[in-house]
């Protein structure tokens, strides 16, 4: 009944790809976390029908996983003075007074930031980053090649900054660190079950393995896994949350009712047949699903 009014189905982030420089920087990744207005987003381009992430990215059926200490530790959020004092310190200067910070070595900064042509609200959103990012010296351009384009460069790693929302929701959030953390470094060249910025640490990788072994009925043995996980990323930011993207539905209540809401009194099964979200009580949706009357 209020907003965002649509269920959080997956989490938008930002791809960061670390084999090109600077983003190989951990403190240029974390200048950059800082100086993105997501809240901007989600209020302008989104009308509120979404909601800004966690740091952790993790959706809000999972809440009970976020170790609230980590992210008040190390959970980076908007804010564009932070943003320029972590890049001074870091050794990126605007050597030649144009508005942009260089390299540490003198050299220019300008990256593109891509999502397929068409994906109106996603090209919005890199618009928002890149008038953001440009706010605090970071020249970011967007650009939107048409889909095969955009797959091509997230799976070959030829990308610099990308909009991603690959993982959906699922019964746990072993999905999700699987997918951050996929560990399939050898195919490097056309990875393609997630971790699109080649992201290489072992002591992570582990620790997803052990969270599949961890039974889902364990709840403190699954958060214990977690927390060091998101120390870890919000440490290395291997990857940026930015919003949390509607599981979008629409229904008309013309000649059926009985939709699903988050009203006390009305059925929470999801709306949505794509996906896999009919394995996911889709199908229990359609049978709650009572005739109007004449």
């Amino acid at each position: 009944p209020t907003a965002p009014y649509h269920i959080a189905a997956n989490t938008a982030w930002l791809d960061v790809n670390l084999q090109h420089k600077p983003m190989d920087d951990v403190e240029f990744r974390k200048a950059l976390a800082y100086a993105i207005d997501v809240d901007d987003i989600v209020s302008r381009d989104y009308n509120d029908m979404v909601q800004a992430a966690n740091p952790t990215g993790l959706l809000p059926i999972w809440d009970k996983y976020v170790d609230d200490a980590v992210v008040t530790k190390l959970g980076i959020s908007y804010d564009p003075v932070k943003a320029k004092s972590v890049l001074a310190a870091a050794g990126y200067k605007d050597v030649d007074n144009d508005g942009f910070v260089e390299n540490k070595d003198g050299s220019k900064i300008a990256l593109k930031i891509i999502v397929p042509n068409g994906w109106s609200d996603w090209m919005a959103a890199i618009q928002m980053i890149s008038k953001s990012a440009k706010a605090v010296g970071i020249n970011i351009v967007p650009d939107y090649p048409d889909f095969n384009g955009y797959l091509d460069a997230r799976l070959k790693g030829t990308f610099d900054l990308a909009i991603d929302n690959q993982q959906q929701v699922s019964n746990t959030p072993w999905s999700y660190y699987h997918f951050i953390f996929y560990d399939d470094l050898k195919n490097i060249a056309t990875t393609q079950g997630g971790n699109y910025g080649r992201y290489n640490n072992q002591a992570a990788f582990d620790l997803v393995t052990q969270l599949d072994k961890c039974k889902a009925d364990d709840l403190a043995g699954m958060k214990a896994i977690i927390s060091k996980l998101q120390t870890i990323q919000l440490t290395d930011l291997p990857i940026i949350p930015l919003w949390y993207n509607g599981m979008w539905a629409q229904m008309n209540s013309t000649y059926w009712t009985n939709w699903p809401s988050s009203a006390a009194k009305d059925n929470h099964y999801l709306p949505v047949t794509w996906n896999g979200y009919w394995n996911m009580t889709a199908v229990l949706m359609l049978t709650s699903l009572k005739p109007v009357t004449p």
